[in-house]
């Protein structure tokens, strides 16, 4: 599902002409921009705030010490924000002491881990969407559903991401564990909400086109269908 591992599929022997990249794709239904969710910013009380959310699990591969890491330097410009922070796993409880370290545990809401349902609402509701990952295959699922739901996005600068978000459309690319930069970023976007709202839409118009589970799942039927026309 991403151009740089079927480059290293070629690189250890396979033949390129077998090869067929099958994006996992997004419910464009599903996920698509929608107003915000008045139930969630009433029961965290952010009617005012700008949101910013993240939706990786709470693993080391993820980063997320880099996203609280980048907040002290946000707030210090922007003290009406809320990050909500999604999923589970073995560093919450370190996430936890980290935030409580840098004095910035009431900007922060562990939201847990979202249920499929639960997941647009969120989305919609968010202002700015980030992910920290210091490793995926090609376009993770999340980013690409934050994309469909027309957010503008903040990801980490490797693999496949540079070729579903160029720099300055769409959003921002930022170095692995670099908590600076990636504040520069978020605050950027929190001053600039037309960007935001311009970004949102090329994101979606990308993920039509590009990343649409249905066009994929098409191309999937396809190559069955060829198989069976050659036996």
């Amino acid at each position: 599902d991403a151009e740089h591992i079927k480059k290293e599929m070629i690189t250890l022997g396979s033949v390129p002409e077998v090869i067929t990249i099958i994006i996992f794709g997004v419910d464009v239904k599903k996920f698509a921009p929608r107003l915000k969710d008045v139930h969630i910013i009433k029961k965290f009380n952010c009617t005012d705030s700008t949101i910013i959310i993240s939706l990786r699990s709470l693993n080391p591969i993820y980063s997320i010490d880099t996203l609280i890491s980048s907040i002290p330097t946000v707030v210090q410009k922007h003290e009406n924000v809320i990050f909500f922070i999604a999923g589970k796993g073995s560093e919450e409880q370190n996430l936890r002491i980290l935030a409580e370290n840098l004095g910035i545990s009431r900007y922060i809401k562990f939201i847990g881990q979202l249920s499929s349902e639960e997941l647009p609402n969120f989305l919609n509701t968010a202002d700015i969407y980030v992910s920290s990952s210091l490793s995926d295959a090609g376009l993770s699922a999340s980013t690409a559903e934050a994309m469909a739901s027309g957010l503008p996005v903040i990801i980490t600068e490797f693999g496949d991401n540079s070729l579903w978000v160029q720099e300055g459309k769409g959003g921002y690319l930022f170095p692995k564990k670099n908590a600076q930069i990636l504040a520069e970023k978020i605050i950027h976007l929190i001053e600039h909400p037309e960007l935001r709202k311009e970004f949102g839409a090329t994101n979606r118009n990308i993920i039509e086109e590009k990343n649409n589970y249905y066009r994929e799942m098409e191309k999937m039927e396809k190559i069955y269908e060829n198989l069976v026309k050659k036996k």
